[in-house]
C-alpha cells in the first residue's frame, strides 16, 4: 500500500495496484488474466455502491494497460512504471478522466468520438474513464454507440455507475460489465486495523465495529468516519460513545431496551428512554431505522440461529437474542409494519420526537391491545404449505344474494357498498389509524356508515374480531354503532371481486369484444381495471 502525501485518509490510502484493492478478487483475477492473454474487451463498465473501488479500478486498469514495465512472468510492475506514475499523478496525456454529471450533452460525446480517432501520444491505448455515466443525456449514449462497438485498437473506454438500471442495454451490451461488491465485515475490519496501525490511531473493537456498520460495506465511508473520529474523539482512545455523539447514532443498549420495552408493554418506560435519547440529542429517524434492523434481526435469528456465530456480535447482542428468544413472530411482525408505517409518518411529521413516541406506544396497543390481532398477523407470517392450495379455492358468491338495504329500504349497488368501505377506510384512517381501518376491513363488513348523521353499521362473524375493542373505544361516543353477528360475511376484497367480474361481463356483451371472438373463439378478458374520471369537461 502505497502512501501518498495526503492528510485524508481515503485518499492517503487509496490503492494504486490491485494488490491493494480489497474485497474484489474475482474482478482482480479476472482483468488481470485478460490482460495476460490480451483478450481486452473495448470498454468495461464498473457498478456498485459509493466508496467500493470504481474509479479506482478504473484507473489501475489504465495503468495496466499501459505499463512498460514487468516482471519474468510478464506481470506488470506499476510502481516501477513511468507510465502508472504519470497517470497515478494525473499528467498522462492519453488516459482522459470524464466526469459525466457536468459533461452530460450530445456535444461532448462528439469530442470524445473526434479524439478517439488520433493515436497515442505516449502510451501503447487511449483509456477514456468516464465517471458517473449515467449523467450521460440519451443523446450522448447513442452517439457514443458505433464508437464503443467497433473503437480504433488503440482506444478503451471504463466507465463507472453507482446506477447501472438508468445505463441503456444497448450500452451495457458492449461493455464487459463487472459489479464491485460491499466489502465485508471481516475484511473491512482488517483493512482498518492496518491503516490504524500505520496511522497510530487507538481506537477499541467496539468502536470500530460501529465504524464498519455506518460504513456499510464502503471503504471510502469507513475511512472518512474513522478520519472524523481520530479529530472528534474526547480522550486518546476513540471509544464506542464517541463514533455514537459523532454520528447521531443511538445507543445499542438504547435500541434494545426500547424494543424489549415495545413487546413488554412497558409504555412508562417506553417514554423515559425516548426523552432521555432526545435530550442527548439521538437523531429520530436514527432511532426507527435501528429499532427496524434489530427487529429484522430478531425474525431471522428465529428462522437461521447460525446467524448468531456472527464473531462481530457483542455480549450484548447475544443477551438480546436470548430475550427475544420466546417472542412471538405475528408480535414481531406487527412491530414491524408498524415500525414501517412510522417511518412515513416521522418523514412528514412536524414534531418527529412526538410521532416516534406515538409510533411506538401504537406499537404496544397493536401487539397486546388484541390477543386475536397476533393470532391473525401470526398466522400471516408463518410459512403455509397449502397456501397455494387454499389461495385456489375461491368461495362462489351469487349477486343476488348480496342485496343490502339502507336504513330507508333502498337498495345499494355493488359500486355503492365499496364506496362506503373507501369512506369508512378515508374516515378512520384520517383520525385514528389507516393500519387499524385496514385490520378492521378484513374482518368485517361495512352495511351502512353516515359520518354526518355518526351511524356506522356492521356485520361480522364474531363480535371480538380484530380490531373492533379499538373501533368500540374509539367510536362508542360519537357514533350510533351496531354490530350484527351473521354466518355470511362479504367483505370489501370479495366486493371488489364481484365488481371485477360485473365490469368482465359488461365488457363481453359488448359488439367490439364479439368481433374480437369471431376472430379468437376461445378469447376471454382475465383482468379489468375501472377509472375514475372526471365529470367536468377537461376543455
Amino acid at each position: 500500500m502505497n502512501k501518498k502525501n495526503s492528510n485524508v485518509l481515503a485518499l492517503k490510502y487509496r490503492p494504486n495496484d490491485f494488490k491493494d484493492l480489497i474485497g474484489q478478487e474475482y474482478l482482480v483475477e479476472t482483468i488481470k488474466k485478460s490482460i495476460q492473454l490480451d483478450k481486452i474487451p473495448n470498454a468495461y463498465i464498473f457498478t456498485g455502491i459509493r466508496g467500493v473501488g470504481k474509479t479506482t479500478t478504473a484507473r489501475i486498469v489504465a495503468k495496466m494497460l499501459n505499463c512498460t514495465a514487468f516482471d519474468k512472468d510478464k506481470n506488470p510492475l506499476l510502481d516501477q512504471c513511468d507510465q502508472s506514475l504519470a497517470i497515478a499523478e494525473d499528467r498522462h496525456p492519453d488516459v482522459l478522466e470524464i466526469d459525466a454529471a457536468s459533461n452530460t450533452s450530445v456535444d461532448n460525446a462528439r469530442e470524445i468520438i473526434e479524439n478517439v480517432k488520433y493515436s497515442p501520444v505516449m502510451g501503447k491505448y487511449k483509456v477514456y474513464i468516464i465517471d458517473e455515466v449515467h449523467m450521460l443525456s440519451k443523446s450522448a449514449f447513442n452517439a457514443l454507440l458505433k464508437t464503443l462497438e467497433e473503437p480504433p485498437q488503440h482506444s478503451k473506454f471504463i466507465f463507472a455507475t453507482t446506477e447501472i438500471s438508468k445505463v441503456p442495454i444497448t450500452i451495457l451490451s458492449r461493455c464487459q460489465k463487472f459489479d464491485l461488491r460491499r466489502v465485508d465485515k471481516l475484511t473491512m475490519f482488517d483493512f482498518l486495523k492496518k491503516i490504524i496501525s500505520l496511522e497510530k490511531i487507538e481506537i477499541t473493537d467496539e468502536a470500530l465495529y460501529m465504524i464498519i456498520k455506518a460504513g456499510d460495506g464502503s471503504v471510502r465511508d469507513s475511512l472518512s468516519i474513522l478520519d472524523q473520529a481520530n479529530i472528534f474523539k474526547i480522550n486518546q482512545i476513540i471509544e464506542d460513545h464517541d463514533i455514537v455523539n459523532m454520528l447521531g447514532f443511538a445507543r445499542r443498549s438504547d435500541i434494545y431496551d426500547l424494543a424489549l420495552n415495545v413487546i413488554n408493554n412497558q409504555l412508562n418506560n417506553i417514554l423515559i428512554i425516548l426523552k432521555d435519547m432526545y435530550e442527548r440529542g439521538t437523531e429520530t429517524s436514527k432511532v426507527i431505522e435501528e429499532l427496524m434492523g434489530v427487529i429484522n434481526w430478531s425474525l431471522k435469528i428465529k428462522i437461521n440461529s447460525e446467524l448468531l456465530n456472527d464473531n462481530f456480535l457483542s455480549e450484548e447482542d447475544k443477551n438480546f437474542a436470548t430475550s427475544v428468544d420466546n417472542v412471538d413472530e405475528g408480535q414481531l411482525n406487527i412491530f414491524w409494519q408498524s415500525l414501517m408505517k412510522g417511518y412515513e409518518e416521522i418523514k412528514i411529521s412536524p414534531n418527529p420526537h412526538l410521532t416516534l413516541e406515538m409510533v411506538l406506544l401504537r406499537s404496544c396497543f397493536l401487539i397486546h391491545g388484541n390477543s386475536n390481532e397476533v393470532q391473525v398477523e401470526k398466522k400471516k407470517s408463518e410459512i403455509n404449505v397449502t397456501f397455494d392450495e387454499e389461495k385456489t379455492k375461491k368461495k362462489t358468491i351469487k349477486i343476488e344474494d348480496l342485496e343490502v338495504k339502507t336504513k330507508n329500504d333502498v337498495s345499494i349497488t355493488i359500486q355503492e357498498r365499496i364506496k362506503l368501505h373507501e369512506d369508512f377506510f378515508q374516515f378512520y384512517g384520517n383520525e385514528f389509524s389507516p393500519l387499524m381501518a385496514s385490520i378492521i376491513l378484513e374482518n368485517c363488513e361495512i352495511v351502512i356508515f353516515n359520518k354526518d348523521e355518526k351511524i356506522l353499521k356492521i356485520h361480522a362473524k364474531k363480535n371480538d374480531f380484530p380490531g373492533y375493542s379499538e373501533l368500540n373505544a374509539n367510536l362508542k361516543d360519537q357514533f350510533q354503532l351496531t354490530l350484527i353477528e351473521i354466518d355470511s360475511v362479504t367483505l370489501l376484497q370479495d366486493l371488489k371481486e364481484i365488481r371485477k367480474q360485473e365490469l368482465i361481463q359488461k365488457e363481453m356483451d359488448t359488439e367490439e369484444f364479439k368481433k374480437v371472438l369471431a376472430k379468437f373463439p376461445n378469447a376471454k378478458i382475465l383482468d379489468i381495471e375501472e377509472i375514475e374520471r372526471n365529470n367536468e369537461n377537461d376543455g
